[in-house]
């Protein structure tokens, strides 16, 4: 783990964290008015965890579950799933449940699980959805599930993450838990995502046709990395590397790398979807071999 001499460290941590539990009550006072009055009629995160799922509002952290969760369950219809069958999907990397929440809802045949490496989301997904069947992951594979254990599996916003190396290995992991035949969706950024980073004024400095060269760009801030790592061994309260060990960043591919790369995990590429989720990420289709 990361050392930190920093005199100021512990302060900051300690001064981060009061301020959140702060936020949190206040967050939770009006996400309880609003239910009160009828606007909510759905379970909602505290807001420590909410930020870290990159959401902001309540009303942002609903309508994104279902701008990424309906892309996946229109691409698995499409090619075989039978969502009203106890089909078992996990969702890998869920958080906090922002796709679950809609999968749990519209779909009460399929048999959910979800998996994190993060434990305070893990324990709000136990307590929050009974249905679904939720475990802790470690950064690095093994899952906690036997062979071919599911149906379909989805990922969104974890291999825009990874470096290329983890990616390898839980590709490779995915495809030992999924069934043959079975199917993954997988979300990762490419040029739409570093078009609306471009947009924002952010990462401009690396350019669309430099991607397109370079296949992929890990961009990752070791220093910030390293820094956030200390603060947690003081406090890990709302930290968005909890459970995180090894560098993480914001990974771009250009498509036809990161569709190679399933390829070469012996997976054969369905579709390969620019922009699909929520206007900004892609999404790969794979079939698991047979």
């Amino acid at each position: 783990m990361p050392q930190n001499k920093s005199p100021g460290l512990g302060a900051r941590a300690v001064a981060k964290t009061a301020a959140k539990r702060a936020l949190d009550l206040a967050f939770g006072a009006r996400v309880a008015a609003l239910r009160g009055l009828g606007v909510i009629d759905f379970p909602v995160p505290p807001n420590h965890s909410l930020r870290i799922t990159s959401s902001t509002t309540v009303r942002h952290y609903y309508e994104t579950g279902l701008t990424t969760l309906l892309p996946i369950v229109t691409a698995a219809m499409t090619h075989g799933a039978d969502f009203e069958t106890p089909l078992k999907v996990l969702d890998f990397g869920c958080g906090v449940g922002r796709q679950l929440l809609h999968l749990d809802r519209m779909f009460p045949n399929v048999e959910a699980h979800g998996c994190d490496v993060n434990h305070d989301s893990v324990r709000y997904v136990q307590q929050t959805f009974p249905r679904v069947k939720a475990s802790v992951n470690a950064f690095d594979p093994p899952l906690p599930y036997e062979d071919h254990r599911f149906d379909l599996i989805n990922s969104v916003s974890t291999f825009s993450h990874f470096s290329q190396a983890d990616a390898v290995g839980w590709l490779q992991e995915l495809r030992r838990v999924v069934r043959p035949g079975g199917l993954l969706c997988l979300t990762y950024n490419a040029g739409t995502a570093l078009g609306r980073s471009h947009a924002r004024g952010a990462r401009t400095d690396y350019t669309l046709d430099k991607l397109k060269t370079d296949g992929v760009w890990f961009d990752a801030d070791e220093a910030a990395f390293a820094a956030t790592k200390a603060e947690e061994e003081v406090s890990a309260f709302a930290s968005s590397l909890i459970g995180i060990t090894l560098l993480y960043g914001e990974m771009h591919y250009a498509p036809e790398v990161f569709a190679r790369l399933a390829a070469d995990q012996g997976f054969t590429v369905l579709s390969n979807l620019p922009g699909i989720i929520d206007r900004y990420q892609d999404m790969l289709v794979l079939r698991a071999p047979s």
